[in-house]
């Protein structure tokens, strides 16, 4: 019996040292070939400026500045877009219209959001022109909805977000969002009625009086969303509930050469 562990032990701590080795190599390839110490070098720098530009998202999304983020962070691109579970902005007139102009609307005053990111992954593509990263988030939101009405929440979510290289810094492109729960602090996120993460397909539905999409929410601590159209409808990711199995999505990304090879976010 013991031999039998010992065996078993062994193969296990082989295979392990095997699959080690071989990310080893991965993260020493580039397209195929060898990286140089100086593509490695680039590299780290890379990641180091891709953190500090997703992690910049959120000190401007923090202070309400989302002009002043998107004239900043993201990618001069007409293709830039916007994720959510239900909702997607797929080009800058929509997401400008839903992140910038939507906010003109609403009181800034009171509000307090926190997204905390942790956990990074970055891919950079071997061609060092874009990078693929996922985060994880907690934190919470708060607001006044209105003079004296306040609303906080608690929410959970995660990121998935490409970034592209312009002019020699890193920009994002794509911004994607896999919320489990918006709750209100006194309640709980095991309540999918309390929980506006989960998927509710009579908000999925709805369309304004003219006939165009509503937003899947309709409003959050400190924000309304009611005179937001998005471009595109459905279950992107399913808000947590007790009765749904984990969910490995995003997944981790995996080396690639150039952005045609993978599925953007």
């Amino acid at each position: 019996m013991k031999q039998c562990k010992a065996i078993s032990t062994g193969l296990a701590t082989a295979a392990l040292t095997v699959a080690l080795s071989a990310q080893a190599r991965a993260a020493d390839v580039a397209c195929g070939k060898p990286m140089t110490l100086a593509q490695k070098t680039q590299r780290m720098l890379d990641i180091a400026e891709i953190s500090n530009v997703a992690s910049s998202h959120e000190y401007y999304h923090g202070a309400t500045m989302h002009q002043a983020e998107i004239e900043n962070i993201w990618s001069r691109r007409e293709d830039i877009t916007w994720t959510n579970n239900t909702d997607k902005y797929a080009n800058r007139k929509s997401f400008w219209a839903f992140y910038v102009e939507n906010l003109k609307n609403f009181p800034k005053t009171g509000a307090l959001w926190y997204h905390m990111l942790t956990t990074p992954v970055i891919e950079v593509a071997g061609d060092g022109k874009t990078a693929k990263a996922i985060f994880m988030s907690f934190g919470n939101v708060s607001g006044a909805m209105q003079p004296g009405q306040a609303m906080s929440q608690w929410t959970e979510e995660k990121y998935g977000m490409d970034f592209i290289k312009e002019d020699g810094h890193w920009k994002i492109w794509h911004l994607r969002t896999y919320v489990e729960f918006y709750v209100e602090t006194d309640k709980s996120w095991t309540d999918p009625k309390a929980n506006i993460a989960a998927a509710d397909t009579i908000a999925l539905a709805a369309r304004d009086a003219e006939g165009k999409l509503m937003a899947g929410v309709q409003r959050e601590a400190g924000s309304t969303f009611d005179k937001v159209h998005p471009d595109e409808k459905r279950v992107f990711y399913p808000g947590y509930t007790t009765d749904r199995q984990p969910q490995y999505n995003p997944a981790i990304p995996k080396p690639y050469c150039t952005f045609a090879e993978v599925e953007a976010y």
